[in-house]
Order: structure tokens, then sequence, then C-alpha cells
């Protein structure tokens, strides 16, 4: 549980700062701010019922994990060449190794899948080891293409 706390307190950060970069930005740059927000937002709606801060329903927790899957193939098409400007901590490592940044982009693919075949109706801690995964490839992905505050 500490570290769904951890990945929670991590994506509150990230919803947060989300907010206050998205203040001018446009086209792509914007779209792409926009989904990483809802994916940390769904990321956050799912935490919170894995901790108990917010009563777990199996339907709802399906639903935010499909939209999290939906919001990461969103994500995957949102880097195209050129597309960094001031507001984007989009680190330039994303076009120098675009087959590195795929990778990770599927590697989060892969968690999601997990995550949401274990969103199903059933024991919650089912979804426990996918979700912390989920968590794990987003720092990962975050570590190595997206530049510090």
């Amino acid at each position: 549980m500490r570290r769904s706390l951890k990945y929670l307190t991590t994506l509150t950060m990230l919803v947060a700062g989300a907010a206050l970069a998205h203040k001018g930005a446009t086209g792509i740059v914007a779209e792409r701010m926009s989904v990483m927000k809802r994916m940390a937002e769904n990321m956050k709606a799912i935490g919170e019922m894995l901790d108990g801060r917010r009563e777990f329903d199996a339907n709802a927790a399906r639903a935010t994990a499909e939209a999290l899957h939906a919001n990461c193939h969103k994500a995957r098409e949102q880097f195209p060449s050129g597309t960094r400007d001031h507001h984007s901590r989009a680190s330039p490592a994303i076009w120098e190794n675009p087959d590195r940044f795929e990778a990770e982009m599927q590697h989060f693919d892969t968690a999601v899948k997990a995550l949401v075949a274990a969103s199903g109706p059933g024991d919650i801690d089912n979804m426990r080891a996918p979700f912390r995964n989920v968590g794990q490839a987003c720092s990962s992905c975050h570590e190595g293409f997206r530049l510090p505050k």
C-alpha cells in the first residue's frame, strides 16, 4: 500500500503541475499535455480506490483503466518531430532516440493492458500489482524523456 500511496502522491503533484504548465500551450503540445493530465487523473482515481480513500467500485475502476488505455494510445501519437516548446517538459531525447521512446511507450501500453485485464469484477487485490507496474512504467518514461521542472 505504501508504494501505491507514493505513486498517488506523485501523480497528484503531476496533475497540479500540469495545470500550471498548460497555460499558453497550443496545438499538439496542448493536446499532449491534456492527455497526460487525464492519464494522471485516471491513475489518481484508481489509486484512491486501491488505498481506500475512495470506495472501490469495480465498474468505475474498469472504466477508468479503459480510459487510461485509450489515452495511452493517444499519447503515443502526440510526439511528432518539432513539437517541443517552452510549455512542454518533453525532452529532446524523445526525438533523438525514437526507438527507445517507442519501447517505453510500448512497455507502458503493456502495463496498462494488464491493469485493464485485472480490473474486472473480483478482488480489489488483483489490481494492486498491475497498478504498481503502470506507475513504474510512467516513472521510467518520465525519467528518460521528461525534463525536470
